[in-house]
Order: structure tokens, then C-alpha cells, then sequence
């Protein structure tokens, strides 16, 4: 599984997205069989995909990806963590990329809610939030 990932992520950085996605839908295939959906390692391959899909500009396709992130993010770490944070700022730029702004706005908003909950207001994390 690591050999593919690694082999994505070579393939990703020469800008071989197509490739690069191959080799990481292989990853996250093997994380599947081995580990099952709800996995730390296969959330994370979820937002490699979803990354590397909306690069080719499938944004629904990186969209699907990301909720599945999400979803394994929140029953894994919980509805807080900072970690789902990212997961719902991640969603919030791919919506914002498809033009649905209030739905950017409102992932954005529960992003900002999970880090001023967590980090606190004064958190140089939180106040970038607060200012965008």
C-alpha cells in the first residue's frame, strides 16, 4: 500500500495527475481489504484522491471523496477534532470552486466553530479563519 502511495505522490509532484491517481485509487483499494473504510490512513487517502481529482477538474468526484473523508474524520476523532476541521475547510474550497458559495460559507463557519472550540479565539489558527 505505502509503495503506491509513495508512487502517487512521486507522480503528483512531476504533475502526472492522471497517473498519480492511478497509483493512489490502488492505495486506497489495498487500504480497503486490509484496514477497512474507517481508517486514519484511509481518510487521509480519501483527500489524496479528492485532491488529485480536483486537479483534473472532477470537482464532484473530489467532492464525494472529501464527505467520505469527513465521515471517517467524525466517526474516528470526533465532531470536534481539529482534524475534521480541515475536513470541512477542505469541503468548504471545493464548493467554493463549484460557485455554491453558501455552502462554502457555512463549512467555512463550522470549521472556524470546531478550531475557536478547540484552540481557542486567540489561536493564530482560529483568528485566520476569522479573517477570511
Amino acid at each position: 500500500m505505502k509503495s503506491y502511495g509513495d508512487l502517487a505522490v512521486f507522480y503528483y509532484r512531476l504533475q502526472h495527475t492522471e497517473l498519480a491517481l492511478k497509483y493512489v485509487k490502488r492505495a486506497l483499494y489495498l487500504l480497503h481489504l486490509t484496514c477497512g473504510p474507517s481508517h486514519p490512513n484511509t481518510a487521509a487517502t480519501y483527500i489524496n484522491v479528492a485532491m488529485m481529482e480536483e486537479g483534473l477538474g472532477n470537482l464532484h468526484v473530489a467532492l464525494r471523496y472529501l464527505h467520505k473523508a469527513l465521515k471517517c474524520n467524525q466517526r474516528l476523532l470526533g465532531a470536534d477534532h481539529i482534524q475534521t476541521a480541515a475536513s470541512y475547510h477542505a469541503i468548504a474550497i471545493t464548493l467554493s470552486l463549484m460557485e455554491a458559495y453558501p455552502l462554502s460559507v457555512q463549512h467555512e463557519q463550522t470549521t472556524l466553530q470546531i478550531l475557536r472550540s478547540k484552540l481557542g479565539p486567540d489561536d493564530l489558527r482560529t483568528q485566520v479563519y476569522r479573517h477570511t
